[in-house]
């Protein structure tokens, strides 16, 4: 009986930091130019506008996650310009090569110089996934850099973890 309790204990150690491991990713990307949505002025200062806009990016070296690489995807970000800095917010959709997704949010800034943002910095974390990348954890950072053509080079670093699906408890009757 104790050895079981024991290999019992030992099963639920194991699993435990196999649930927790986190892989370490690292990928870059080519984002198009930006489709503007939407763009305000805000009028407290000069040149001060909020956006929303959307991009489309192709993985020139694609993220690996549990036998999956990223394909494509697209970001929906909430913009703030003023003359000196630059910020968004928003979330990403990710396209893996099987069709699953996995989904971001994301923040970043940067300085501006003569109208034209310089390199972003930014943090990003999962918010989910589907297929293989269900219950998918984790956070990371980026840096983008605006290209000459509009377009813009990203690179990404970070980990995740997939949660295990939770085990189905059974119960069985006792007979009186």
């Amino acid at each position: 009986m104790k050895l079981r309790l024991v290999c019992a204990m030992a099963l639920v150690v194991l699993f435990a930091s196999v649930a927790g491991a986190q892989t370490k990713v690292t990928g870059a990307q080519t984002c198009a130019k930006p489709e503007v949505v939407g763009t305000q002025e805000v009028s407290d200062k000069t040149g001060h506008t909020m956006s929303l806009v959307k991009y489309g990016c192709n993985w020139t070296t694609p993220l690996e996650m549990e036998g999956l690489k990223t394909k494509d995807g697209a970001s929906v970000a909430f913009s703030d310009v003023t003359a000196t800095r630059a910020s968004a917010e928003g979330t990403y959709v990710a396209n893996m090569d099987n069709g699953d997704k996995f989904f971001c949010s994301f923040r970043d800034s940067s300085a501006m110089k003569d109208g034209k943002p310089g390199p972003a910095k930014g943090t990003w974390s999962y918010t989910g996934g589907t297929g293989k990348l269900k219950g998918v954890s984790g956070k990371g950072t980026y840096g983008v850099t605006a290209n000459a053509d509009g377009t813009a080079s990203v690179t990404v670093e970070g980990e995740y973890s997939i949660a295990a699906p939770a085990m189905k408890k059974t119960t069985t009757k006792k007979k009186d």
